[in-house]
């Protein structure tokens, strides 16, 4: 009985990880009640201890949502609205797409944005590889996507299709509602969004033997109508676990320092009344 208890502590995740926080809790803010209160009284050590545990927290949870690091949510990913073939404006049914390329600025070769829609479209352009790798070989660092509904591949491999080119439109962030203040850079940087649109646009490749045993770079067929995937960023929530954790924690490290205000004023006037009359 006891090994069989033994063995599920020590291999089960939930009921190992359960124990680490709760002894964890207990040792380093637990001790650090037990000494006010030995000090101070029960009530005033426990005041004591929940303002620091709650005002550290508060401070770890704003550095959170400064860096976006910590607690994280689901991260900004391209959504994909469209694939087309052909003509974008006549084809499409998505409004932003109605006017390309009129209004849209042509990404130039290395933008990390290209590279970063590039790995997202590459998950509809071809099926996935073996070993659950999805459109691999077209770079980019992050390769997420989600999509409004299930898309054919419009290609049978990676291998068959070469991206010739992107476009963008809106992304641009503000500082106010309205747009008065535009900022791309700084600590204020994404607090209002435009919606950023991307088209990525990819042709069939011509396929030419070697003639010398080298690696030939796969060309994009100019005769070939070109197929287009039109996203949109879905910012995601990266931030929101982090800010619900800051803003708890500071609304409770309010609350404590409001009640040992409220006790500091009592101790002080039961002293004043204590202290005898001066004429």
């Amino acid at each position: 009985m006891s090994g069989s208890l033994l063995a599920a502590l020590a291999w089960d995740p939930q009921i190992r990880g359960a124990l680490i926080v709760l002894t964890s809790f207990v040792i380093l803010p637990g001790s650090v009640f037990m000494l006010l209160s030995t000090n101070t009284g029960a009530r005033l050590g426990f005041l004591l201890a929940a303002a620091g545990l709650t005002g550290w927290m508060a401070v770890m949870g704003w550095i959170w949502v400064a860096y976006g690091i910590g607690i994280k949510g689901d991260p900004p990913t391209w959504k994909v609205h469209d694939v087309v073939t052909g003509s974008v404006s006549a084809q499409s049914t998505y409004e932003p797409a109605e006017t390309f390329p009129r209004g849209w600025k042509k990404l130039k070769p290395g933008d990390p944005v290209l590279a970063d829609a590039t790995a997202a479209a590459g998950k509809v352009l071809a099926p996935a590889e073996e070993g659950g790798e999805e459109g691999g070989g077209h770079g980019g660092e992050e390769a997420e996507v989600k999509t409004e509904r299930t898309f054919e591949p419009a290609f049978d491999s990676p291998e068959d299709y070469a991206v010739i080119g992107g476009f963008r439109k809106g992304g641009e962030s503000y500082f106010l509602p309205g747009g008065l203040i535009e900022v791309n850079d700084g600590p204020f940087k994404g607090w209002l969004h435009k919606p950023h649109y991307v088209v990525l646009q990819a042709r069939p490749v011509i396929k030419e033997p070697s003639l010398t045993g080298a690696p030939v770079k796969p060309a994009p067929d100019p005769t070939m109508p070109p197929t287009s995937v039109i996203m949109v960023r879905d910012l995601g929530r990266l931030r929101f676990p982090s800010t619900m954790v800051a803003l708890s924690m500071t609304i409770v490290f309010m609350i404590v320092c409001n009640a040992l205000h409220r006790r500091d004023k009592q101790v002080m006037a039961a002293r004043a009344a204590l202290e005898p009359a001066t004429g």
